[in-house]
């Protein structure tokens, strides 16, 4: 624990400044968060409940833990609210003696510090999202026991994988999109600060009590480390990651996220789990939901399908530019029902006047603001991005 006046390092036990007399905050509520330490037998290498991180934070609840890290739920003695306390822990590289991690000699070494470092490194970059209520809020980020740790909002929810079981394991698109498009609209967010999360999935995605969707535990540090220790298999999430991330030297960027989001909406929809990319660059197996009996119109399945192409430069190059086509067809419906009758009747009356047909062409694309496919000729309405003539792209 610190003292907020003197700055001094105390024993965690404190209720008054040694060296200033300062009471510490919250020193009486502080002490009674505290009980015996108690090992969690399902866990055995995280640390003991009722173990004290950064003077703050309690621990009393292991959530989870995983090849790299392990979750715990700790209460914050200084507000007495809950929150998620993430450990750097990858246990191919490491151990733990009493509280303390020591990672194995010779070059797991130099991999457990890369890791450690690009964990900091994440948890400082999430920080930056603190007004974005779709990405989980991170407190802080520490060093401790000889490894990394950060803090962030306990989410009280349930991940958008066991929403989906609990309604039969698929849900339809509408509900799909509702869900998934404030996950765009936070990839979006974070794309445009030179990120990417690289493990967006159904379990990363958490809906909470109130409805609030949140994307949760990036996957950059676990990535970065993966490429460094040629582990990148017991990291990838097998129908959900790109091609270019079995290669550990493939080129990743937005493009990554949205091959993911695309196949997050298409194990929503059809409740299969997609094809791994790689096994679809001889012969691509995937099914569009349509032929699944899903209930899906042509820009929207269209949209989902281009985010999952094989290859990274026939996908969207970015999240808005995603977002756009899928809701394009809602637009247009939009466009077409505020549109009067007799406006449609004089622009197709520009077409059929002949004696001045040549000169009312031009001025019929831009009184509808339509636009004509460059390939076969066909007019096209203006919120559309693929020609409905031939099917090429804008």
């Amino acid at each position: 624990m610190i003292c907020q006046r003197c700055g001094s390092m105390l024993s965690d036990m404190s209720a008054y400044c040694s060296f200033c007399g300062a009471k510490l905050p919250n020193g009486q509520n502080y002490l009674a968060y505290i009980g015996e330490k108690i090992k969690d037998d399902s866990y055995p290498l995280a640390l003991p409940v009722n173990s004290i991180l950064a003077g703050q934070y309690v621990i009393k609840k292991v959530l989870g833990q995983g090849g790299f890290g392990i979750t715990y739920r700790a209460i914050d003695h200084r507000t007495g609210g809950w929150v998620a306390v993430k450990e750097f822990f990858p246990d191919t590289l490491a151990y733990r003696s009493g509280s303390t991690v020591i990672s194995y000699s010779g070059e797991r070494t130099d991999d457990f510090e890369y890791g450690k470092n690009g964990f900091l490194q994440e948890a400082q970059t999430l920080a930056a999202f603190m007004n974005n209520e779709n990405i989980v809020h991170i407190h802080c980020y520490f060093e401790e026991n000889d490894t990394a740790y950060f803090a962030m909002d306990y989410v009280d929810g349930i991940s958008f994988d066991k929403y989906l079981k609990e309604r039969g394991g698929t849900i339809s698109f509408v509900e799909a999109e509702r869900i998934l498009i404030p996950v765009m609209d936070a990839l979006d967010a974070v794309h445009s600060k030179g990120m990417i999360h690289r493990d967006v999935t159904p379990d990363n995605i958490y809906i909470t009590g109130s409805g609030v969707v949140k994307l949760l535990d990036f996957g950059s540090a676990r990535y970065s480390l993966g490429d460094k220790s040629r582990s990148l298999d017991i990291i990838l999430k097998h129908g959900f990651a790109p091609k270019e991330q079995y290669t550990r030297h493939g080129k990743q960027g937005p493009f990554t996220d949205i091959y993911s989001l695309g196949a997050t909406f298409y194990y929503a929809i059809t409740g299969r789990r997609p094809p791994d990319s790689v096994d679809r660059l001889d012969e691509d197996t995937l099914i569009p939901p349509s032929k699944l009996g899903v209930q899906i119109t042509h820009y929207e399945e269209k949209a989902i399908l281009q985010a999952m192409s094989v290859q990274p430069q026939e996908r969207f190059r970015t999240m808005a530019e995603f977002k756009k086509v899928m809701l394009s067809d809602k637009a247009l419906n939009c466009a077409d029902n505020n549109n009067s009758a007799p406006r449609r009747r004089k622009r197709w009356r520009l077409f059929s006047r002949e004696d001045d047909h040549q000169e009312a062409a031009a001025p019929a694309v831009m009184a509808s603001d339509n636009w004509i496919c460059q390939y076969c000729g066909t007019e096209n309405p203006r919120l559309s991005v693929y020609c409905k003539g031939c099917g090429k792209y804008k």
